[in-house]
Formats: C-alpha cells, sequence, structure tokens
C-alpha cells in the first residue's frame, strides 16, 4: 500500500502530475493536509515529514543524476545574468523595457500586479501547486524556459529557540533549492526564518522582491497582471 504524501497515513489512492499521491482527489481535501496548512499558518507545525510514516516510498526525482556543465550554465545565466539584469549594457536594457512595454501594450490585461491578484493566491498549475503568485510567476517562467524542477519534498532540521524543526524549501532543480519569500530583503524576515536559512547547509537561493522582478515582468509582459487566472 502507498501511502498518501500529505501526512494523514492514509491509503494514496489518486496520483498527481508532481509524483504525489493523496488520500482524497484533491491535496485541499486531505485531512493531513488542511491540518498542516492550518499548523502552518499558527506558526506551530511540527508534524512529521510524510517520507518519515511506515510505509511511505519516495524516490527522489534526481536520485542518480547530476548536473551537467551545460546546466549548471543555464541555471547561473538565469539567475545571475540578464535575468537579474545585473549583466546588460545600457542598450540592452533600453531594448529589454521597450520589449517589455511594447508587449504590455499589446495586451490589455497587461499593466502591473495589482492588489485584487495577491501574493497569496494559491492553486495548481500544470501538475505544480504554488502557494503565491509569486510562487506561479516563478513556475510559468521555468516551465516556458524548458527548465526542469520539481516541488521540494526534502525536510531539513535547524533549531530555533532549542527546538528541532524542519525547513521546507519551495522547489529544488537537482541539488539546487528555491526559497520564493514575499519580502524585501533578507531583514525583512522574522527571527525564525532567518535562522532556518542561515542554518541551511545546501545551495540554496532566496528570492526577495528584486529577485523576483524579472519573472513577475516576463509573466505580466505575456500573460496579463491577472496570470493567477491561469491557475487549473
Amino acid at each position: 500500500m502507498e501511502i498518501c504524501s500529505y501526512g494523514c497515513g492514509k491509503e494514496g489512492k489518486f496520483f498527481f502530475k508532481n509524483g504525489n499521491k493523496c488520500c482524497e482527489s484533491s491535496p485541499n481535501k486531505c485531512e493531513g493536509k488542511r491540518k498542516r496548512d492550518s499548523d502552518k499558518k499558527k506558526g506551530s507545525f511540527k508534524g512529521t515529514p510524510a517520507w518519515k510514516i511506515k510505509g511511505f516510498v519516495y524516490t527522489p526525482w534526481n536520485k542518480g543524476k547530476t548536473i551537467s556543465e551545460e546546466y549548471r550554465l543555464r541555471i547561473s545565466k538565469s539567475l545571475k545574468g540578464n535575468n537579474t539584469l545585473k549583466n546588460l549594457s545600457p542598450e540592452k536594457e533600453t531594448e529589454r523595457r521597450k520589449k517589455i512595454s511594447e508587449a504590455m501594450k499589446a495586451n490589455p490585461k497587461a499593466g502591473g500586479l495589482r492588489s485584487r491578484s495577491g501574493r497569496g493566491k494559491k492553486g495548481w498549475y500544470k501538475g505544480y501547486w504554488c502557494d503565491s503568485s509569486w510562487e506561479l510567476a516563478w513556475v510559468i517562467y521555468h516551465l516556458d524556459y524548458g527548465f526542469k524542477f520539481n516541488r521540494n519534498l526534502n525536510g531539513f532540521e535547524y533549531l530555533y529557540n532549542n527546538e528541532k524543526h524542519f525547513y521546507y524549501p519551495d522547489y529544488i532543480i537537482e541539488n539546487n533549492y528555491f526559497e520564493i519569500k514575499g519580502r524585501r530583503c533578507y531583514e525583512d524576515l522574522d527571527e525564525k526564518n532567518k535562522e532556518k536559512i542561515s542554518q541551511f547547509k545546501g545551495n540554496l537561493f532566496v528570492l526577495y522582491s528584486k529577485e523576483m522582478k524579472p519573472y513577475l515582468e516576463y509573466v505580466i509582459s505575456k500573460y496579463g497582471n491577472d496570470f493567477i487566472k491561469l491557475y487549473e
């Protein structure tokens, strides 16, 4: 028997494109996930990761794979080059802004993120669960550009107030973890979030508002400011 991926301990009868299994047709109906989401909002989640429940079998999607130099360069270019705008010449920056402006003028739904679009809008997009519109923008961008990634299921221990907790970054690309924060910078985080990030031992990319800007600009210019309507 295969166990539900969302921690309720029941049999996983439904299979999703992201590799997860659930006892219900939708994870939002799963008692385990609903309780965990509720506890997270209260700041008190101390549940057992799904893969530690007896009978749960999880094979990492990148097991046995090593990151190629070509793929490493693609990731590096995506994060540190044109997308973060650090390496653009004045001419290329002007051209980039012109293209975005033209795309927005051609798209009647474009014009920037409005308050009603909200960063907290959750949903499924092409088999990937997103906890916010910012996560959705990141997912859309990487799917459009052909990057292979997955929702992260790996939990990493960290200590806060002398208690053990688990940190789950949002997404994983091979051995690189990505956390999307709806904050301006590291200093805007609360102490618990600072601790779990500072104690992380692996390759972690934390995307704040500045780092998310290129992804949001791309998605808004192509799909409009109401791109959250793309949720399934």
